[in-house]
């Protein structure tokens, strides 16, 4: 079993690896193409509005329904299926009903949900109608897709580079940015085809419509998690909208920076996450709780040991990183500047996500959902309120800055939630080992930033030359510290 949760994650790595290229690649030809203006704003804010959307969706299917669907496995195979079909079928209503109701009125749609002057939102109706099927293919996709990773399926993540390929290669055959959407869609459609096959022939999936039993622990469960889910669905979109009503560019500034923070987070520490989601469920299923928590400090520690300097480095030399990417074509020095100062707090705040979201995986696998909900619904409403004034105040840059505030106050709590909850996993002295790797970290980079700063015009060789005494020293600050031997002991 073992090794096909490393095949898994292996398949997952590579195959988001070649996604991610061609996903970069096609925004480097919509920055040089389009620039940041209202066009790219509709487009990049309808894409950051239904990753928050489905973001909602994918924590219901990860923390409650696909945990309890794994449970019941453990007894009821066709149980099991009842259940999870059901949730497909509703699923697929609700998309089909999305679709409708954008494509009837996409004006109306568009304006309730962003701050966009009127006259930009009439020259870009048709990515309303997109945007509504992109929204609903990719969540039926995801669900689909979590219940084939259930039962290791892994051969699936093969077609994850179809969704960025086809936009790509439709925006070079085009030139528009309406068929970057369209090619999305074409990629959710292959995909969920290929997972219900899969589901098919190889798990024996039945989908005949049954009447699912819903035991009490899981009602409970899910009900007391829709508030918390809608409070951090309303944290994540409140800032977009507040920088939808600021200056021409802004809303494309931000996704580019996020394009330049999601890669990691794609490629490298989603994959790893979502295949110890698995085994820790397994484990917890099991009632092996012991692994299940060594499950997640060990993936723990493989991300945060590659992410902590990468992201220190990243946000010291921004501007060299956005510039050698972006500025070309209608892509601006203005337009690097201000997606510059996005990325520079963004990606100070990946090690803190990709710990925090582990660490619910695993809340989920020991299925205390409804005891850790209320304190994160609090913190979500704290925060929604404090996004709205800060960029109302302050203006769009104060978004990355309260984004950050916001994964450092998680890291607190999740420290005492664990405490609470999972004391054997002994959390604090494990966020205690990051706070170690992030000051070795600083400490080589404030060193080959004093001694060499940007001492090239050309962006490229400052990040050659930083870059290499960076890893060079940071490397050996690593080694005499004694965390690449722990390192070596985590991956064994």
């Amino acid at each position: 079993m073992e090794s096909s949760y490393k095949q898994g994650a292996a398949f997952a790595v590579g195959a988001a690896t070649a996604g991610k290229v061609f996903s970069f690649c096609m925004g480097l030809l919509i920055a040089w193409f389009f620039g940041a203006g209202s066009g790219t704003d509709i487009y990049f804010y309808i894409l950051l509005t239904a990753a928050v959307l489905n973001g909602w969706l994918t924590r219901i299917n990860a923390d409650v329904i696909v945990p309890e669907f794994m449970h019941l496995r453990q007894s009821d195979m066709r149980g099991a299926m009842d259940f999870a079909n059901f949730f497909i079928y509703v699923y697929l209503f609700l998309a089909v009903m999305i679709v409708f109701v954008c494509f009837f009125a996409p004006a109306k749609m568009l304006g309730l949900i962003s701050a966009f002057p009127r006259e930009i939102i009439a020259k870009h109706l048709i990515m309303a109608g997109l945007g509504a099927l992109y929204f609903s293919s990719f969540f039926v996709m995801s669900f689909l897709v979590s219940l084939a990773e259930s039962y290791k399926i892994f051969r699936i993540y093969f077609l994850a580079p179809l969704n960025a390929l086809l936009p790509l290669i439709l925006l070079i055959l085009t030139r528009r940015i309406e068929a970057v959407l369209a090619g999305y869609i074409c990629a959710y459609l292959i995909q969920i085809a290929a997972a219900l096959i899969m589901l098919r022939f190889g798990a024996g999936w039945q989908f005949t419509p049954a009447k699912p039993q819903f035991s009490k622990k899981f009602t409970n469960n899910f009900l007391f998690h829709q508030p918390n889910n809608i409070a951090w669905a309303a944290l994540l979109y409140a800032p977009l909208f507040m920088v939808s009503s600021a200056a021409a560019g802004m809303v494309s500034a931000v996704n580019y920076s996020r394009m330049l923070t999601d890669g990691p987070l794609d490629i490298f520490v989603d994959k790893l996450n979502n295949v110890a989601k698995v085994k820790m469920t397994t484990h917890a299923a099991a009632r092996d709780f012991t692994a299940a928590a060594q499950t997640l400090l060990r993936t723990d520690r493989v991300i945060l040991f590659a992410m902590i300097p990468f992201c220190v480095f990243s946000a010291v030399y921004s501007l060299d990183i956005v510039k050698l990417f972006f500025q070309r074509g209608g892509f601006t020095l203005q337009d690097a500047r201000n997606t510059a100062a996005f990325l520079q707090i963004f990606i100070l705040a990946l090690p803190l996500i990709a710990a925090h979201n582990n660490l619910i995986n695993y809340f989920a696998a020991l299925r205390i959902i409804k005891e850790i909900t209320p304190r994160y619904f609090v913190l979500a409403i704290i925060f929604t309120a404090v996004f709205i004034i800060a960029i109302a105040k302050l203006g769009a840059f104060a978004y990355p800055a309260v984004f950050l505030a916001l994964y450092l106050a998680l890291m607190f709590m999740n420290i005492f939630t664990a405490a609470q909850f999972a004391p054997s996993a002994n959390y604090g002295r494990h966020m205690l080992r990051a706070l170690k790797l992030l000051l070795l970290s600083i400490a080589a980079c404030a060193a080959v930033y004093i001694c060499c700063g940007n001492y090239f015009e050309s962006s490229f060789l400052n990040l050659l030359l930083n870059g290499s005494l960076f890893v060079a020293l940071n490397t050996a600050l690593l080694f005499v510290a004694g965390c690449i031997k722990q390192f070596k002991q985590d991956l064994g």
